[in-house]
């Protein structure tokens, strides 16, 4: 019913302040459930209470009786109106059961587009639908989540093939999106990209792998997280300020890396190598049999200090091991050099160790053993601690 069918003075009730606070009770809970029925319970003071008054006649005003719907209706009913229609003078009356389902059948479709966006580049379903529920993506049902993983998608399938070689970030993305910088760790598409990359890196590792606990978005740009990340699927970051730290490591190739451990290696002296220097041609001299890993650079200054140029190579990945260190590592093993592997034997340590050996299968352990741990570990030996042994390895040639 139109408010132009209905009796002005009536239209004139409603829009008294009693009257308003009783029909805007009455639109929420329509709105809410669809109908309203029973008791509108609203605070009327004693002026409201007779303006009310007005349609429900003066003995509902001295009973002190609340507002019903029952009396409302059979009041208005006598002018030939409905207690919903007059309500609906006051705008269009939405039913927010019909909007809340149509906005989560909205988010549901938008959810499973994107899945299949992801799906569509060969995205593992499990993964697709962690990525899509991190708090860091959009909101779905508002087409922001489709439209970044679509631009996520077209991203993928224009990472490089194994077959390819490596690029790097800056130059991948002016090719795949005409911005050198539309992939920087600063750029909400850079960091979405790379979380994937992660998550699907642990799972190809582990099928089984609970990915909630495995990959942390928040700490996927700090340095090494992001430049392993995005190095996982042949993408180059910032490769000078990866380094891993080496001693008497003579290599042999074109690799810039090569006249620079060869040199540092002629004096027994300690020499940093970046990611960079180590792209190319590059092997271990024929003399270099096994090779020591180890992560604190105490136990290489020590080293250094004690044998010199005398020293068994040694490898320090400095803490957890930046993507130079695994290019390293990953190209003695596959250079046939016997890798001796260890840290500090702490919930940090067994986690290098156990990649490590990840990245070099053929690796065996240096004075160390594996074994499961747990947050509230409390079991600690710092490599400094046993330092003289390691060192009596080390001057074992």
């Amino acid at each position: 019913m139109a408010s132009n069918d209905i009796d002005a003075s009536l239209l004139a009730w409603a829009k008294l302040p009693g009257p308003n606070k009783v029909i805007e009770e009455v639109r929420r809970r329509i709105a809410q459930r669809g109908v309203v029925r029973g008791e509108i319970n609203v605070e009327l003071t004693e002026s409201e209470r007779r303006e009310v008054g007005k349609l429900l006649g003066l003995t509902w005003v001295a009973s002190g009786k609340g507002v019903s719907v029952t009396p409302l209706e059979n009041a208005l009913a006598s002018r030939s109106v409905t207690l919903r229609s007059l309500a609906e003078t006051k705008g269009k009356l939405d039913d927010l059961r019909v909007l809340k389902a149509k906005a989560r059948a909205e988010r549901e479709s938008e959810l499973h587009e994107s899945l299949c966006s992801l799906a569509s580049v060969g995205i593992p379903n499990a993964v697709a639908q962690w990525f899509l529920k991190l708090r860091a993506r959009p909101r779905a049902g508002s087409g922001e989540l489709k439209h970044q993983t679509d631009q996520v998608s077209a991203i993928w399938k224009k990472l490089p093939t194994a077959d390819q070689g490596s690029i790097s970030l800056p130059v991948f993305a002016a090719a795949v999106l005409d911005d050198p910088h539309a992939l920087d760790k600063d750029n909400e598409l850079g960091r979405a990209v790379a979380v994937l990359i992660a998550g699907c890196t642990a799972f190809e590792a582990d099928a089984e792998v609970d990915l909630a606990s495995c990959v942390t978005p928040s700490t996927i740009t700090a340095g090494e997280n992001w430049r392993t990340a995005w190095a996982a699927r042949g993408i180059a970051c910032d490769e000078v300020s990866s380094l891993v730290l080496c001693l008497n490591l003579a290599l042999t190739g074109a690799a810039p890396a090569v006249p620079i451990a060869a040199a540092a290696a002629t004096v027994g002296e300690p020499v940093w190598l970046t990611h960079r220097s180590l792209r190319g041609a590059w092997s271990p001299t024929p003399d270099v049999d096994t090779v020591y890993i180890c992560e604190n650079p105490a136990i290489v200054e020590a080293a250094a200090e004690q044998y010199g140029a005398s020293c068994a190579p040694l490898v320090c990945t400095y803490g957890w091991p930046s993507s130079a260190a695994l290019e390293l590592i990953t190209g003695l093993e596959r250079a046939g050099a016997q890798l001796r592997v260890r840290a500090d034997d702490d919930n940090a340590g067994q986690r290098i160790v156990a990649l490590l050996r990840e990245y070099a299968p053929s690796s065996r352990l240096w004075r160390y053993e594996l074994r499961t741990t747990a947050a509230n570990d409390t079991v600690h030996e710092y490599e400094e601690q046993v330092l003289p042994q390691l060192l009596r390895d080390l001057g074992a040639i």
